[in-house]
């Protein structure tokens, strides 16, 4: 090999090098603003991690200790608090903590137990005088400020306070896509071979699927999500379903990097084939000729 081609080759190395580093923050980058930045990502995990049933057990047993301290039925106050009522004030939260709504309604949340709590109480044949008209009004309001209270995350309020930088998140994303370009379009300028250049883009992407599929592997060994202890644990669940989607998110950027690297390699094959052939055809004529 000579000087020439050996620098050459060191450039494409370097050139894939660094295409590769460019692959992993756009996938990164794309990862982040499916999932962290995603307030319907964060609702669809909601439901899978099971966290309003588990939310639900949590703040019944707040309901009712409010309710036993009021004279109110264990069943009664168990009514007011269900998996419906979690997901429908969550949803609403963090939409509005994002940006993208008005919000969940707690007033009407609070007029909706005072509701069932009067209901309650005339059933028992009690007559409801302003006094006890005050104390169910504190003890619906008591209930429903424990449903916000439950749902007041500062994950979900570092997460919205992000959106001010979203703009230069983009801007970064897309000038890391330019240098990506760039160093495309540089690879076979360097080596005009075409199995050369070919291989600098093999380079580059199989360096790239190497780093996708360590960072789950990693994670998953490592057993950081089972090992979360966030409390309440309605939140140790959603936190650690929410990081076994980002993680998943580098699996799934990994089908369409093998997808090019298979097509690199067919491609390359069948140029070395075609070079063979009209290696074989020249040496064939050079010997006719002689």
């Amino acid at each position: 090999m000579s000087s020439r081609s050996k620098a050459r080759y060191i450039a494409t190395i370097c050139l894939s090098y660094c295409l590769s580093i460019f692959l992993l923050v756009i996938i990164t980058g794309v990862i982040i603003f499916r999932t962290a930045l995603n307030p319907w990502y964060i609702l669809s995990r909601m439901e899978r991690s099971g966290f309003p049933e588990q939310a639900t057990i949590e703040l019944r047993e707040i309901f009712i200790s409010y309710g036993l301290g009021s004279g109110i039925s264990r069943d009664t106050m168990a009514s007011f608090i269900n998996e419906s009522h979690v997901l429908e004030a969550a949803e609403g939260s963090i939409l509005y903590t994002f940006g993208r709504g008005a919000g969940y309604s707690f007033e009407d949340y609070s007029n909706e137990i005072y509701t069932g709590l009067r209901e309650y109480v005339l059933s028992q044949g009690l007559d409801i005088t302003e006094e006890m008209e005050v104390g169910l009004l504190d003890l619906a309001d008591l209930c429903a400020e424990s449903l916000k209270n439950h749902l007041d995350s500062p994950v979900f309020n570092v997460l919205a306070s992000s959106q001010r930088y979203i703009n230069f998140l983009y801007f970064c994303i897309i000038a890391i896509a330019v240098l990506s370009v760039i160093a495309v379009v540089i690879i076979p300028a360097v080596n005009r071979r075409v199995t050369r250049w070919i291989d600098g883009y093999i380079y580059a992407l199989g360096a790239t699927t190497i780093l996708c599929a360590a960072i789950p592997i990693a994670f998953f060994s490592s057993g950081i999500s089972s090992r979360l202890q966030i409390s309440p644990m309605s939140y140790n669940m959603l936190i650690s379903s929410w990081l076994d989607g980002i993680a998943s998110g580098y699996i799934t950027a990994l089908i369409p990097l093998i997808s090019l690297i298979i097509i690199c390699v067919i491609v390359r094959l069948l140029r070395s084939k075609k070079r063979k052939k009209q290696r074989v055809y020249h040496e064939y004529t050079k010997r006719g000729g002689r």
